[in-house]
């Protein structure tokens, strides 16, 4: 039986610049690592090369964001997932999260280079809701770019595998659309899913899972057990809680996924996917509080 009282949350800085895609003082996290700057520079520069930056273009359509509420002018990217604009405000990609300083400075700092390779001196639409910002005061929206606005900059970058859907990073995530354009950019191995560092993980490779702790991943397996606190529904990957990899999903959450049609009492046995940010509570752990971040796999046993 789970014991109640105070469990390990992700609230390092290195945690907090991945999913805001900035350091604790609001700087640019990779060009703050100077001493690999050059050697990262060239990583990225021959990956920009090999591999096309754009691909056909895709309109945005999802609910979360039916209408745009404001048109800007990028001046250029400053993180994978955050835009600065020529007015001097930011804009947070919703939805998505990149690779940052935490995967590797080539990579963070690539995943800056593939997003400004869009925007810079671009004129961009957001969509969402006019005042929604970010802890940093970042604008939060889906953004649509293009000679005619249509393509829908998230979904261009996760089609190309350079960004992952993240819907514990905002309330404007558009997952279902975005799971299906990663689902076909893992298939066939684009960006970062050509690298083993950032490939769809095991539940039972603890080895594996405790060594990627504070960054993003997306974890595969079998739930052995359901158990319920007063504060939390937890999802079990083994018998040993307090050393296997675990679900957590907060009281608050639970109503959420009811709405969504997903009975958590019900899925002893069943084979999922879910993603976030690994952090320890006795064994690897992620809290999730979307429906979006937990995909039940067809298929799956009872």
């Amino acid at each position: 039986m789970r014991l109640g009282g105070r469990v390990a949350r992700p609230q390092n800085r290195l945690v907090r610049a991945l999913f805001y895609g900035r350091s604790e003082k609001g700087t640019l996290s990779v060009c703050c690592v100077r001493h690999s700057l050059a050697i990262a520079w060239g990583v990225a520069c021959a990956s920009l090369a090999a591999v096309p930056v754009h691909s056909e273009g895709v309109r945005l359509s999802c609910p979360e964001a039916a209408s745009s509420f404001e048109n800007v002018e990028a001046a250029a990217a400053r993180d994978g997932v955050t835009i600065r604009l020529k007015d001097g405000r930011e804009v947070r990609l919703a939805g998505v999260v990149a690779a940052n300083e935490i995967d590797g400075d080539a990579v963070a700092l690539n995943a800056a280079e593939k997003l400004n390779a869009l925007v810079a001196g671009k004129s961009l639409a957001l969509y969402g809701r006019k005042n929604l910002s970010d802890r940093y005061g970042r604008l939060v929206a889906q953004v649509a770019f293009g000679a005619d606005g249509a393509d829908w900059l998230q979904a261009d970058l996760v089609s190309e595998g350079w960004l992952r859907v993240a819907p514990e990073t905002s309330e404007l995530s558009c997952a279902k659309p975005l799971l299906g354009f990663e689902a076909k950019a893992r298939a066939g191995r684009k960006g970062l899913w050509q690298d083993a560092r950032f490939a769809v993980e095991r539940a039972d490779n603890i080895e594996k899972l405790t060594a990627s702790m504070g960054r993003f991943a997306v974890v595969e397996g079998v739930i052995r057990r359901v158990g319920e606190t007063s504060g939390h529904t937890y999802l079990d990957f083994g018998r040993r809680y307090n050393e296997d990899f675990s679900i957590m999903i907060p009281r608050s959450a639970r109503a959420g996924f009811a709405a969504a049609g997903i009975d958590l009492k019900s899925l002893r046995g069943k084979q999922v996917r879910a993603r976030g940010v690994l952090f320890s509570s006795g064994g690897p752990a992620i809290e999730i509080r979307k429906p979006a971040s937990l995909e039940v796999l067809a298929g799956s046993g009872t």
